[in-house]
């Protein structure tokens, strides 16, 4: 995953540093969802001057009339009422909102009630407090993510007594100008910086809300712009001390939009604002001292995977040799200032040094090996089996684990980063792709450490692995021998990709049998991952090769869980044929038990997903492909339909999609999918339009009752024992759902010229003076086509059903 060194290494740890939270500024506040660190003068007053208001409002008394502005007063408690009133009714309501109707109507209402209140008092209140009131109610409503509402109804009123600024320019002359017209020393110059900053906050989560894996071109720029928007904030908050909590609050804000776009494959682009929010750490004094190091390093490493990402890995080296030095200068100065170091201050400065000692690592294994062209001298390669079997260190590359990690955590963590690839998916297997032996080498060399280093951790007195449920991150500060069951996955994960099959099956038989025993949500997900895993292996693993590294010590928990893996197959398929094709089919079965049984909301990885349905979508097409379906006889189209796997197979796709998240899925596949399935219900819920021999008998026996099904077919799919108006009506519910998956891809999705693929029309170019062509502008057509065979397929299924609808009247009458 492209993220960084860290956070690609556990999820514990990956969402500990996603949400910062080292020691305050004094005398700040505690922090909101929107602002780790708020400023220590927002609750102060403010002189700054609203703009006018109509006379009619301004006719009626204002809060000073009533008295003190204290708790007191009535007016302001009126306000503070309805305000907590509406809060309240936000938190109850918005759950019980669920269909689109109610969500709009509550948001109508809520947005409508909130203006009335700002409309009400507005002109009646002191404008320090209206303004301060103002940011109170945006960080609430922040917090139970109602970020539209925030966004139009508190921090855009707040800065509507400012004048336009153009953010496109950013001119940062222009930006203080406008925005702080009488400097950084006025009182209201925090509350400015704070509402700026919690806009862009807010616009970002619209963009996600609305798109969540940015995969509309427009929704990338608009991140980008708010990157922008806050690097100009923080340039200009920089020279200034005392707005040290903008700069720590930026880069928080910088990280999480980069971190977006480096899952999505865009690390190029969030790579200088990574960077410009290292420098601004490195240039901001009060963010240099040592609580703050944790942070910075979590910056340092998001860099150096950045230019990972980017193939530039002698960039991403020397970034982290100079985090290291900055480190380095910092305990320096530490130990200058003090007599003594802390043991606090040791984790500190560890966690820092082992997180770029990795990312040092991550290139330093692989360029010690490269061969010198300079050097005609043959290198004397070792044998990489019977170094199995010698005492650690046993290759060159674990002479590097010792010289750079001092305990297992450490080391294993640097093996999992040097064979990570964020370009590869789970399902793309294969070795290393490169021409030089040597290298190939260090990957083989990378998996016997690892694999030594988790038995010599992990194994007990048993022969089985065991983890703790302490987090990788403390393991490692602690100089603890031990590893996470989250890192073991990810190993388990590697060894699958690049095709060492024995270490893959032996790890991920006992990890499911430890799996099964947890019932923490991401546990359950890896147990899912691996499961599917397990199931494709077969497909992909043609030739039984085991891979040069020998599996673990063989027990009875790999074949405990392969037969666990058999059971599930038998009892969502009952397919027990032999053959080639019986691992499909397995495959398919397990697929539809992880996805579409429930099991409290844990899916899998989205990656694997992907890859094996469209893996068995590409065998089914060839499947259904080969049968020869007459269509001049239904007792003959429906014996067939009933006794092909291929079409329970294809049935079984259309269940996960279906199932599944559609927005991650080909929508072309999901097109042809849903066609070809629908198609065949259509033919056997109306017999008499599709077949020229179609006798009641025919279509009232079923396919259920054609002797000679073969063994391990279903006696007949699920599907067709409906009536036909119910598979006519299942078919069009089908349709509907990927033409609505049709209609949502086309909404976020984007040509190359920026035009949107459902913009289909022609332009008329004139030739000569007697006529004009008429050239189609989309460069798309087979999505349009394809969603015109959707809509078309469902309106002849919809008038079958309608017949069929009047034929049942017509006889109750």
């Amino acid at each position: 995953m492209a993220t960084s060194s860290y956070s690609s290494s556990s999820s514990e740890s990956r969402e500990s540093e996603a949400s910062v939270s080292p020691v305050q500024l004094p005398p700040t506040p505690p922090p909101t969802s929107i602002a780790i660190f708020k400023s220590p003068r927002e609750s102060k007053s403010s002189s700054s001057k609203t703009s006018h208001w109509s006379s009619s409002e301004e006719s009626l008394p204002a809060a000073a009339f009533y008295g003190p502005l204290d708790a007191k007063n009535p007016l302001l408690v009126s306000c503070d009422k309805e305000i907590r009133e509406l809060l309240g009714f936000i938190k109850k309501k918005k759950a019980l909102a669920t269909s689109e109707e109610q969500k709009h109507e509550f948001h109508r209402r809520c947005a409508t009630t909130l203006f009335n209140i700002w409309t009400k008092y507005a002109p009646r209140l002191p404008p320090d407090y209206y303004n301060e009131k103002l940011l109170k109610v945006g960080d609430s409503l922040c917090q139970i993510k109602e970020y539209k509402l925030a966004l139009l109804q508190c921090y855009r009123r707040y800065l509507q007594q400012f004048g336009d600024f153009d953010e496109h320019k950013e001119d940062v002359n222009q930006f203080k100008t406008v925005f702080f017209p009488k400097g950084f020393g006025d009182e209201t110059a925090e509350l400015t910086f704070h509402v700026l900053s919690s806009k862009n906050i807010c616009s970002y989560k619209l963009v996600c809300d609305n798109d969540a894996n940015l995969q509309n071109k427009e929704s990338v720029s608009q991140c980008l712009h708010i990157l922008s928007s806050l690097r100009l904030i923080m340039q200009v908050a920089l020279p200034q001390e005392h707005l040290c909590w903008i700069i720590f609050n930026g880069t928080i804000y910088i990280y999480t939009i980069c971190r977006k776009l480096m899952l999505i494959g865009l690390s190029a682009k969030a790579l200088e604002y990574l960077l410009w929010a290292s420098m601004c750490m490195e240039s901001s004094a009060p963010l240099l001292s040592l609580r703050y190091l944790t942070w910075r390093a979590t910056l340092y490493t998001a860099v150096c995977q950045c230019h990972y990402d980017c193939q530039t890995s002698i960039h991403g080296e020397a970034f982290a040799r100079r985090a290291l030095a900055k480190i380095d200068e910092l305990r320096q100065l530490e130990l200058m200032s003090s007599s003594k170091c802390q043991e606090e201050s040791r984790r500190y400065y560890r966690e820092a040094t082992i997180k770029m000692a990795v990312m040092i690592f991550k290139r330093g294994v692989f360029e010690s090996r490269r061969k010198n062209k300079a050097v005609f001298r043959p290198k004397i390669r070792i044998n990489l089996k019977e170094a199995q079997s010698m005492v650690w260190p046993r290759t060159v590359t674990e002479r590097l684990l010792d010289e750079l990690f001092d305990c297992t955590a450490s080391r294993f963590l640097a093996v999992l980063e040097a064979l990570s690839d964020s370009s590869r998916r789970i399902l793309q297997t294969g070795p290393l792709v490169t021409d030089e032996v040597e290298l190939r080498d260090v990957v083989s060399e990378l998996f016997m450490a690892g694999k030594e280093l988790l038995i010599l951790s992990n194994v007990g007195t048993n022969g089985k692995l065991d983890f703790p449920k302490t987090f990788f991150l403390e393991h490692m500060i602690e100089r603890k021998n031990i590893i996470s069951v989250c890192a073991a996955v990810k190993f388990t994960k590697l060894a699958f990709t690049y095709e060492e099959w024995g270490l893959f099956e032996s790890l991920a038989g006992q990890l499911i049998q430890f799996l099964q025993k947890q019932d923490i949500p991401h546990l359950k997900r890896a147990e899912k991952d691996l499961i599917l895993l397990l199931a494709v292996e077969p497909l992909i693993n043609i030739k039984k090769n085991k891979g040069l590294i020998f599996p673990l010590d063989s027990d009875k928990e790999g074949q405990s869980v392969q037969v666990y893996l058999k059971h599930i197959a038998r009892h969502e398929s009952c397919v027990r044929s032999c053959g080639y094709s019986e691992d499909i089919f397995n495959l398919a079965a397990i697929l539809h038990f992880c996805v579409c049984v429930p099991n409290k909301g844990v899916q899998p990885d989205k990656d694997i997903v992907v890859d094996i349905i469209s893996f068995l979508w590409q065998k089914c097409k060839l499947g259904i492909q080969r049968i020869n379906m007459s269509r001049s006889d239904f007792s003959k189209y429906s014996h067939k339909i009933s006794t092909s796997k291929w079409i329970y197979l294809l049935w079984q796709i259309s269940e996960v999609i279906h199932c599944y998240q559609m927005e991650n899925l080909d929508i072309v596949m999901v097109a042809e999918i849903t066609l070809r399935l629908s198609e065949i219900l259509e033919s056997l819920g109306s017999p008499r339009r599709k077949f020229r021999k179609s006798a009641d008998m025919s279509a009232k026996k079923g396919p259920e009752e054609f002797p000679g099904t073969p063994k391990g077919i279903p006696e007949v799919l699920p599907i067709l024992k409906r009536a036909p108006v119910e598979q006519l009506f299942y078919a069009y519910e089908l349709l509907d759902k990927a033409i609505a998956g049709m209609n949502w891809n086309f909404m976020l999705t984007t040509l190359s010229d920026g035009s949107s693929t459902i913009d289909h029309c022609y332009a008329k170019y004139s030739q000569d003076m007697n006529g004009s062509t008429y050239t189609p502008i989309s460069a798309n057509s087979l999505m349009m086509d394809l969603h015109l065979e959707l809509i078309h397929t469902q309106h002849r299924i919809a008038v079958v059903l309608l017949d069929q609808f009047f034929i049942i009247l017509f006889c109750l009458l």
